[in-house]
């Protein structure tokens, strides 16, 4: 399977120097400054798990022609619009596109875009930045890469993809029902980025207050129940697993949202809390936790802008 991983940042660095360093055939669409460094420099992976550093293939956008089986895209969500112009003249005609982003309308996008039978639904449940010097690092040890098919045609590419993965150093799982694991993700995103960015702090701090665990389950339950009012089906066992996760005495566990929200970068507010809020109204599910969460988000994120 030949893949294009777009950039080779947090994510996509990640997961795709794995599939390079396990010997899958890897090649990174970046910038020529990037390019660069990656040829001077290789990829360099800092993880509890083991590092590496490793040759890869690197690809311009002047360069780019239709020879990929599999197109990867790991952006931030506002920056979907330029991932999809980005990678368009590498889609052929059997090309399959696989999006690691977070919430679930960019699949919307990618669909009109590419057609619904071309496009996997992908979850990574990873923390992992690159650093000023290019490093990609791994924070903590979970590294999960969910991929699977809406239809027949591309569950089969996805199944495909998974066995290459098999071989990386990361745990690959083919889900026979993407749409749930979806949503599976963004219950627990939006839970843990609107309760981190609200307190300002970690779980293992929120756990410390009067009110934490009260807020944080209150959180969770709103977000469930849109989930529950769009007709997905999250099993019992999976809520439960979340919930200890959330709470979780003495966990240093925070969302990327909060370390970008820290940092003075945008954030992922609109796409993972507002949409979450705007199908929460549509359905008329009251959601006091998630709006103070979002409106807290709004107002920073204009401070931002003033800026």
């Amino acid at each position: 399977m030949k893949m294009l991983f777009l950039g080779a940042g947090g994510v996509g660095g990640y997961f795709g120097g794995r599939l390079a360093e396990a010997g899958a055939d890897v090649t990174f669409l970046v910038r020529p400054a990037r390019a660069e460094s990656l040829r001077r420099d290789g990829l360099r992976i800092r993880s509890p798990l083991g590092d590496a550093q490793l040759a890869v293939k690197t690809v311009t956008a002047d360069e780019l022609a239709p020879q990929y089986d599999l197109v990867v895209l790991a952006p931030k969500a506002y920056d979907l619009d330029d991932a999809i112009a980005a990678v368009a003249p590498a889609v052929g005609a059997h090309t399959h596109v696989l999006p690691l982003l977070n919430g679930i309308a960019h699949m919307d996008a990618l669909d009109r875009r590419f057609g619904r039978e071309r496009v996997l639904g992908g979850a990574a449940h990873i923390g992992a930045v690159l650093e000023r010097d290019g490093t990609v690092r791994q924070l903590g040890e979970l590294h999960v890469l969910i991929a699977g098919g809406r239809d027949a045609q591309a569950a089969g590419a996805a199944a495909e993809f998974i066995a290459v993965c098999a071989r990386a150093r990361f745990d690959a799982v083919l889900s026979a029902d993407i749409e749930t694991s979806l949503w599976e993700k963004w219950v627990l995103l939006a839970t843990l980025a609107g309760i981190t960015t609200l307190a300002r702090g970690s779980i293992g701090e929120i756990m410390e207050t009067r009110d934490g665990e009260r807020l944080i389950r209150q959180l969770h339950a709103e977000c469930a129940a849109v989930a529950a009012a769009a007709g997905v089906a999250i099993a019992p066992q999976v809520h439960e697993r979340t919930l200890a996760m959330l709470t979780r005495r003495g966990s240093s566990f925070t969302a990327s949202m909060l370390r970008d929200l820290q940092s003075g970068r945008r954030t992922e507010h609109d796409h993972v809390l507002g949409d979450m809020l705007a199908r929460a109204d549509a359905f008329g599910h009251d959601a006091p936790v998630l709006r103070a969460a979002y409106c807290h988000l709004q107002v920073q994120a204009a401070r931002r802008a003033g800026n």
